[in-house]
């Protein structure tokens, strides 16, 4: 099988951009939007602030034990992104997409002890770019590592990287 061109990096490049726009919206939500306890009829999509102290969904943890777990999830990421790049470079994308938008939202934490979400979606739940850029790479990793599988099931004699 052909080495991956380095190509697949570039790919993160604009993922990146819009990481650092998600920052850039929250800054500024922070500044002038509503709290998302003022809206009155929320509706489908509205645009106020949501302060998750805690972790997906709102679940409550200590911040600094979240932010040790992220970096080692973060470490493990990189360890897949690392051993998969020459002959999965798409497990390599997608393992740099969950670690931007992770990366996001682990600023948050630093910054305002807190992530900051602001599309409030059903009146309900509360997501940002960043969530959004998590949530592509692990519907990408879960793809790559299907066709992954499939691969090995077709041609068993090569080599597990």
């Amino acid at each position: 099988m052909k080495p991956a061109s380095p190509r697949v990096y570039w790919y993160l490049l604009p993922v990146a951009a819009i990481v650092a726009l998600d920052e850039w919206l929250k800054y500024r939500g922070l500044q002038r939007l509503p709290d998302e306890g003022s809206l009155v009829d929320p509706g489908l999509l509205s645009f106020a602030i949501h302060k998750n102290w805690g972790v997906a969904f709102d679940i409550p943890f200590r911040l600094e034990f979240i932010i040790l777990v992220s970096i080692l999830i973060g470490i493990g990421l990189l360890h897949i992104a690392y051993k998969n790049r020459l002959l999965h470079p798409d497990i390599t994308l997608a393992t740099g997409l969950i670690i931007l938008g992770a990366l996001g939202n682990l600023y948050d934490r630093v910054m305002y002890g807190f992530t900051v979400d602001y599309l409030i979606l059903f009146g309900r739940s509360a997501i940002n770019l960043s969530d959004l850029v998590i949530v592509g790479g692990v519907v990408l990793l879960l793809l790559s590592s299907r066709r992954t599988k499939k691969h090995k099931q077709i041609h068993p004699d090569e080599p597990v990287h």
